[in-house]
């Protein structure tokens, strides 16, 4: 006897509607009518459910039905097979996170490295005004002063670090001691200067 009949013949014997059965089962009353007429079967853990309401062992319930013995053992291999794939999907992911973690840690401060970068560099006695052409989630954070071995150049490395407000703050003021025979600055990368300024020019164009 299939399953489909079996589920009926129980049910009938409880004197249990298709409504009340599919209520216990969380199902619609649709489901069990497509069960009671083969036009589908339903899957293993229902069938166990169906078991312990119906109140008849697994094995009575699938004895003769091929059918659905097979699809439940397809069904197995289908479930275990999606199962690796999500797994392997799941660590793709976690290290797809770790990566991109990892890179906006290691971009969070970076230094300006670009002559393109730089737009204007004022001067007003005490206080170096630096205006930069930075991307708009990138802001300047900080500066490291340094001056050459006879104290003639100035060098200035400039610092940007990852703005998440997205205000963009472009201007950078910093305070820097001017030695007596400091005659230029300079906006540096890895030692190299960027661009070049002579100290003693009011809007301090690029030399």
């Amino acid at each position: 006897m299939s399953v489909g009949s079996q589920i009926k013949q129980r049910r009938t014997e409880l004197n249990m509607s298709q409504e009340a059965l599919a209520e216990k089962i969380g199902v619609s009353r649709s489901a069990i009518s497509n069960w009671e007429i083969e036009r589908n079967y339903p899957d293993l853990q229902v069938i166990v459910t169906l078991s312990e309401i119906l109140d008849i062992s697994l094995d009575t319930l699938l004895k003769g039905d091929t059918v659905v013995v097979e699809k439940i053992s397809t069904d197995t291999v289908q479930r275990k097979s999606l199962s690796k794939k999500l797994k392997i999907v799941y660590i793709c992911l976690a290290l797809l996170v770790i990566l991109l973690g990892f890179t906006l840690y290691k971009t969070r401060w970076t230094d300006i490295s670009s002559a393109k970068q730089i737009q204007a560099l004022q001067f007003d006695g005490e206080n170096f005004i630096v205006t930069t052409d930075l991307p708009f989630y990138r802001s300047i954070g900080g500066v490291y002063i340094d001056y050459s071995i006879n104290g003639e150049i100035i060098n200035l490395t400039l610092m940007s670090y990852r703005d998440l407000s997205m205000s963009n703050e472009e201007v950078l003021i910093t305070k820097a001691y001017l030695h007596p025979n400091t005659t230029k600055v300079a906006i540096v990368y890895n030692n190299e200067p960027l661009v070049m300024y002579n100290i003693e020019d009011i809007d301090l164009r690029v030399k």
